[in-house]
């Protein structure tokens, strides 16, 4: 398997820091969700997610599913294995692996715990 270009990020669901969310309490104070679709790939990539939310303390949980052409996540064949996510001030850097033969796209959802 050879592997295609790294993925770009198509569409995002970030909500602004002005949205009024309320606080979580006990020793998390924010907790944010959003979502990234990316261009058909396969193979391998460090990717970059920028957020101003994440800071170098957060905890951030990433997953990634393959998407139709309407842009729904569903479980095919395909394996995807996220790895390796490190925060740092405004952006997370994460690994993954679309284990297949050609290119396909993938959605990841990203949770943010400050």
């Amino acid at each position: 398997m050879t592997e295609s270009s790294a993925p770009e990020i198509l569409d995002t669901s970030v909500p602004t820091l002005d949205q009024g969310l309320t606080q979580i309490g006990g020793n998390v104070g924010a907790v944010w969700r959003a979502w990234w679709t990316w261009t058909p790939s396969h193979g391998v990539f460090n990717l970059q997610l920028p957020w101003n939310v994440i800071g170098i303390d957060s905890t951030v949980v990433i997953t990634a599913s393959e998407i139709d052409g309407n842009g729904h996540r569903f479980v095919g064949a395909a394996p995807f294995q996220v790895s390796s996510i490190a925060p740092a001030n405004g952006i997370v850097t994460f690994k993954i692996n679309i284990d297949w033969g050609s290119s396909i796209p993938m959605r990841t959802d990203v949770l943010v715990f400050n």
